[in-house]
């Protein structure tokens, strides 16, 4: 079957998020909610998939427990960043995003590059839960991914098969290489506990902004920079699994604390439940401000046309 390398791309990401244990234990639960409570057990709208953005605490906190251990906690953690990555992917279908996991089997190595921080000679990369990568409007990320011919940066031609494995990386690396400056990177950094974390992307967002530095500090290397992308924003999205109300009174504000330290983040910050002004933002909203450009329609009009192939090419999602 005809497949470009975006939605290719996409079923990897969606589907190694099923081939992990804990996100695979939780998500039939999270499904039966997501079925009974949104769309009211019968077939899905455009609307309501996009309306899932507004109810991912609820889906969340059905597999929640009080006392948990480190261990649970820190699986917790994976399972929100799963959660998030996969529903931004189901918001994207047909358009030319798609979002991973910061894993080293699917990020080209450009993007790796890009987002690199230099401490003197030591490197490090920022807590980016995920990475979503928008691309340019070009026929490679169009046609059929079996057709692609591309050069690595030496120049030689990249072989789309090794045997009858797929050459995904090394293809994704080249076009990427080729195409950086029109190529727009958003990481997005998940947390379940907003107050204890909110600190964590407001410094990692000033590092990325800033143009210049003292002390050997610089942003990117080997010739790859974020400043040299078409785009680029860090955004903050959390649960959250703070309480929002204690002692009748509300938990955020615009004048708390954890607020106002993402406040002014690049890309935005957003939770789980619908938006609150001067708060946080539904994270369906961070679809629509930060991945729009990768179609010309909009991101209603692409989810309805993807919907009569949920239970078909897209049945990875594993939604319906």
């Amino acid at each position: 079957m005809s497949q470009n390398i975006i939605e290719y791309a996409r079923e990897l990401s969606v589907s190694k998020l099923f081939e992990t244990n804990g996100f695979s234990s939780v998500w039939n639960t999270w499904k039966a909610k997501i079925n009974t409570d949104i769309f009211n057990s019968s077939t899905p709208t455009e609307h309501q998939i996009y309306s899932i953005g507004d109810n991912l605490r609820d889906i969340f906190k059905t597999t929640g427990q009080a006392g948990r251990s480190q261990s649970d906690v820190a699986g917790g953690g994976a399972n929100w960043e799963a959660l998030v990555c996969w529903y931004l992917n189901l918001c994207l279908i047909g358009r030319r995003t798609f979002v991973i996991k910061h894993n080293r089997e699917l990020i080209p190595e450009p993007i790796n590059k890009a987002i690199t921080v230099n401490y003197g000679n030591f490197r490090s990369n920022t807590e980016s839960d995920l990475i979503a990568i928008t691309f340019p409007d070009k026929i490679e990320y169009n046609m059929d991914k079996d057709n692609i011919n591309i050069n690595d940066v030496n120049g030689n031609p990249v072989a789309t098969y090794s045997g009858r494995t797929y050459q995904f990386l090394p293809i994704l690396n080249a076009l990427v290489s080729r195409d950086f400056d029109d190529i727009e990177i958003h990481i997005i950094q998940c947390k379940t506990n907003w107050n204890d974390n909110a600190q964590i992307p407001m410094l990692w967002d000033a590092v990325y902004s800033a143009n210049t530095f003292r002390n050997g500090i610089s942003v990117g290397t080997d010739g790859y920079s974020i400043h040299d992308a078409k785009r680029f924003t860090y955004s903050f999205v959390t649960v959250p699994s703070n309480q929002l109300v204690k002692n009748g009174r509300q938990q955020y504000k615009n004048t708390s604390t954890a607020v106002l330290r993402v406040i002014n983040l690049s890309g935005g910050n957003y939770w789980g439940l619908p938006s609150s002004a001067g708060v946080a933002s539904s994270i369906k909203e961070l679809v629509e401000r930060n991945l729009k450009t990768g179609h010309t329609n909009g991101i209603i009009s692409t989810i309805r046309t993807a919907l009569p192939d949920l239970g078909t090419t897209y049945s990875y999602f594993n939604l319906l």
